[in-house]
């Protein structure tokens, strides 16, 4: 309750300054006399026939502009969209067949791998030993050229279609 109280007294004091200022500011000053012209009350004068005619053509003719404007801007959001699902196919499509040589070329060095391992188990000879780790890298380097190879035939990702940009909306005309 002290608290509200407290809020109370500051924001009357904020108002009695607020509503106070004006009048010490222009405290010292005199209102001078001038003659006023006579008042005039101005009364808005309804549009005429002319007038109104104009603003039905201008109307009409805003709605034709601006259902043309929305058919191009419907239809260039809907190439869009066309364009970038198939952008977005084309990215999957790249990083799957990606993944599917990248597995292929795991499986060709994991095999070469095992193939060594098992060929120098137990009491094998230098010679053997040689040949079977020249056999593994004949076959890890087969599989990389394999690779490679594989990488360069992927086709070119497209570029990112350009989100389309459409002409500014059409301004209503003002009612006289």
């Amino acid at each position: 309750m002290k608290k509200n109280l407290q809020h109370r007294i500051i924001v009357g004091s904020i108002g009695a300054a607020l509503l106070l200022a004006p009048t010490a500011a222009f405290a010292g000053t005199t209102p001078t006399t001038t003659a006023s012209p006579s008042t005039t009350v101005t009364t808005t004068a309804k549009p005429s026939a002319a007038d109104e005619a104009a603003y039905k053509a201008a109307r009409a003719a805003y709605r034709v502009a601006l259902k043309a404007w929305q058919d191009t801007r419907n239809s260039a959001q809907s190439a869009y969209k066309a364009a970038i699902i198939a952008y977005r196919a084309a990215i999957v499509a790249n990083r799957t067949s990606l993944a599917q040589i990248n597995a292929t070329f795991n499986t060709a060095v994991n095999v070469a791998k095992t193939a060594y391992d098992t060929a120098v188990t137990g009491t094998v000879t230098a010679t053997a030993r040689q040949i079977a780790l020249n056999t593994r890298v004949a076959a890890v380097a087969a599989a990389t050229n394999a690779r490679a190879a594989a990488i360069a035939a992927l086709p070119a990702i497209p570029a990112k279609p350009i989100a389309p940009t459409v002409a500014p909306k059409p301004v209503a005309p003002t009612k006289p």
